[in-house]
């Protein structure tokens, strides 16, 4: 192999690198959620609707991001109570922070907790001091 088969070789195995760790960072699963791995949203509530996967899907007023509680009706909230408790309402939503290559602004839309007058509907933040 000459110096031109090397050279390209080793650009062609850095750009493998770097596409391996952004398909890692973009798909790695969200687990034990510490206070540190999320950002507070605020917004009014337009509608609430079940999504694949027995995910709740949240949207919010002017706010163009894809929110959702994973798999919510195995966390047994019910889509009509979340409807009369927080439709057309303000909540604050607690979601995961993490850039990736599709979430450059690193807002996921993954909830963690959901927050209407400073009650806790759902959470799943893990918040021991271990």
């Amino acid at each position: 192999m000459g110096k031109a088969g090397k050279i390209w070789f080793s650009i062609v195995f850095v750009l493998f690198i770097v596409f391996i760790v952004i398909v890692i960072q973009t798909f790695r699963p969200v687990r034990n959620v510490q206070p540190d791995d999320v950002m507070k949203v605020d917004g009014m509530v337009t509608d609430i609707k079940e999504g694949s996967g027995f995910d709740i899907i949240i949207t919010l007023e002017n706010d163009k991001h894809y929110y959702y509680i994973n798999r919510g009706l195995q966390h047994n909230l019910i889509i009509d109570q979340l409807r009369s408790n927080i439709l057309n309402k303000k909540v604050t939503l607690s979601v995961i922070k993490r850039w990736t290559i599709f979430t450059r602004d690193k807002n996921m839309g993954h909830i963690s907790r959901l927050m209407i007058d400073n009650e806790v509907l759902f959470n799943e933040i893990n918040e021991s001091k271990d």
